[in-house]
C-alpha cells in the first residue's frame, strides 16, 4: 500500500487479530527510531453470514482467509505476533508472599494461587507472569529481607488447547507465529502507550464489548459483555421497521457522519453497555487500597467506536472525558491517507498493537 524497502522486508512484522466477525492483519516495520506502516486488510462476516471461514475450530478455512488478506494486500512480512480472544484468556491479579531472597523461585507460588481461579487444571493452561510490586522484591546481594508480607503479580493465562489451534492455522498459512498475546495488552500499546494515567478502553466488537482499566501497564480490570455492535444493529432494525442488512448498512453510514447527535434508538441500544462501564467505574473505586484512584478519562475503540456522537453521548452520561482512540498516533502514516486511515483506525487497534511488537522483535 505504501512501498516496502528491501530492508524493511526481513524486519517487517504483522498483527493478526481474529474476532468474532472479521479477521484484520497490519503490516508494520520499523524506520529510523519509528514504526511505519506499511499496508493492512481486512476480512469481513456480512452481517447474519456464515462465520465459519473464520472459525479457529476450521484452521484449513482461517488459513485461506488469512492468505488472502496478505496476498490482496501485498504483505511481504513472513513473522506474525496474533491475539487471543480476550473471552478465552484468564486474567487476574494476585498476592503472594514476598520472597525472601532475590533468588528465590516464586513460580510455584504462582502456580499454585493462580490455580484457585483457574478455569482449568494448570497442566492444561500456559501461565505468564508480571510482578507488579517490584520495588519489595529483594535486591540481589541484599543480607536484608523484605518488609513487605506480600507482592501482588499480574496473572494471563491461556488454555493450551487453544494456543495449539493458532499454531495449526499459522503453518497452514506458512507465516511464522512468534508470539500470541491478548488483545488487552496490544490495545494497551496501541492506544495508551506510555500515558501513566489511569485509562479505561472500551472496545465494542460486533457482537462482544470489552472493558478493561490499566495504568502504568498493568491491566488492574478486565470485563467482558455479549453486547456490541450487533445490539445497535437491531435497535434500528426495529426503530425503521427495515431489515437487519439494510440496518447494518444505516449504522455504517451514521459511523461515517460528524459532529452528528446519537440517534434515540441507538442511545437506548448501548444503555447495557453504559450500566457495565458505570459498573466498572465504581468496582476501581472499591480497590483494596486507602485511596483509590479514580480513572482519568475513557478511550473508545472498536468497530461502533466510530458511531457518530458516541463519545459525546459517553462523556454527559459519564460525566468525564471520553474520546475517540487514534491507533495511529505512534506510527509513521502518509499524511494523505489519514482520512482513510482514520475511518479504520478503530476496528484495526489491536492489530496494529500487535504489530507494534517489531520495535521489541528488532531490539532481540
Amino acid at each position: 500500500m505504501f512501498g516496502t524497502k528491501k530492508e524493511e522486508v526481513s524486519q517487517a512484522l504483522l498483527g493478526v487479530d481474529l474476532g468474532t466477525t472479521g479477521l484484520k492483519v497490519v503490516e508494520l516495520a520499523p524506520d529510523a527510531g519509528r514504526i511505519r506502516l506499511i499496508t493492512y486488510g481486512y476480512a469481513d462476516i456480512p452481517y447474519g453470514g456464515d462465520a465459519s471461514a473464520l472459525s479457529i475450530d476450521e484452521p484449513k478455512k482461517l488459513a485461506q482467509v488469512l492468505c488472502g488478506i496478505i496476498k490482496a494486500s501485498g504483505m511481504k512480512a513472513t513473522k506474525a505476533v496474533a491475539s487471543l480472544p480476550a473471552q478465552s484468556v484468564f486474567h487476574a491479579i494476585i498476592s503472594i508472599p514476598a520472597p525472601k531472597s532475590a533468588k528465590e523461585d516464586i513460580r510455584p507460588l504462582v502456580e499454585t494461587q493462580a490455580g484457585k481461579l483457574l478455569p482449568l487444571p494448570v497442566a492444561e493452561m500456559i501461565i505468564d507472569s508480571y510482578i507488579i510490586d517490584k520495588d519489595f522484591l529483594p535486591k540481589e546481594g541484599d543480607a536484608t529481607e523484605s518488609k513487605a508480607k506480600t507482592v501482588r503479580v499480574q496473572v494471563t493465562a491461556a488454555p493450551k488447547a487453544l494456543v495449539e489451534k493458532y499454531l495449526a492455522v499459522f503453518a497452514l498459512a506458512k507465516i511464522e507465529l512468534i508470539s500470541l498475546e491478548t488483545e488487552v495488552f496490544a490495545l494497551m500499546r496501541s492506544l495508551i502507550g506510555k500515558d501513566n494515567a489511569k485509562t479505561m478502553i472500551v472496545d465494542i466488537g460486533g457482537d462482544r464489548t470489552n472493558i478493561l482499566i490499566a495504568e502504568r501497564g498493568v491491566p488492574y480490570l478486565t470485563r467482558g459483555i455479549k453486547s456490541g455492535g450487533g445490539a445497535v444493529t437491531q435497535a434500528l432494525s426495529g426503530a425503521m421497521s427495515i431489515g437487519l442488512p439494510e440496518a447494518e448498512a444505516t449504522k455504517k453510514d451514521l459511523a461515517l457522519g460528524t459532529g452528528a447527535t446519537m440517534p434515540p434508538a441507538i442511545l437506548a441500544a448501548i444503555k447495557p453497555l453504559l450500566h457495565e462501564v458505570r459498573y466498572a467505574l465504581d468496582i476501581n473505586l472499591q480497590e483494596n487500597t486507602q485511596q483509590p484512584k479514580p480513572v482519568d478519562k475513557v478511550i473508545l475503540t472498536g468497530g461502533s467506536a466510530a458511531l457518530a456522537g458516541i463519545d459525546a453521548a459517553m462523556t454527559s452520561t459519564l460525566n468525564m472525558n471520553v474520546y475517540i482512540g487514534d491507533p495511529w498516533a505512534r506510527i509513521a502514516t502518509p499524511p494523505e491517507s489519514r482520512a482513510v486511515l482514520d475511518e479504520v483506525g478503530s476496528r484495526l487497534a489491536v492489530a496494529i498493537g500487535l504489530a507494534m511488537r517489531v520495535v521489541a522483535e528488532k531490539e532481540k
